[in-house]
């Protein structure tokens, strides 16, 4: 099991320098971020995965290239630096390299 990080602050930005960093932009009223959730947990234990309320967390929200446009977006990070989107397909079957 990975390590899931949900926000409770706006502090992104103190988790982007670790290695293979999964950001995953969300909102409370997002069904297919509630269906996502689980699959999250079942990530490789490389990865770390942070779960950010877009709509609370807006400063960290800003960190994500290209903006978010719809829920959820999802960013692959590797040491503060961003290194591409990720889909929720992308996710549920571990395509992530």
């Amino acid at each position: 099991m990975n390590n899931v990080i949900e926000l409770k602050a706006d502090n992104l930005v103190d988790f982007l320098g670790s290695e293979n960093l999964i950001a995953v932009f969300s909102s409370d009223s997002c069904n297919a971020c509630k269906n996502l959730k689980p699959y999250l947990y079942d990530l490789d234990e490389k990865y770390t995965v942070v779960i950010v309320d877009a709509v609370r967390h807006v400063r960290s929200s800003k960190l994500m290239a290209g903006g978010i446009q719809y829920y959820p977006t999802i960013g692959l990070f590797n040491r503060g630096y961003f290194i591409k989107e990720l889909s929720q397909f992308d996710i549920i079957e571990q395509k992530l390299d």
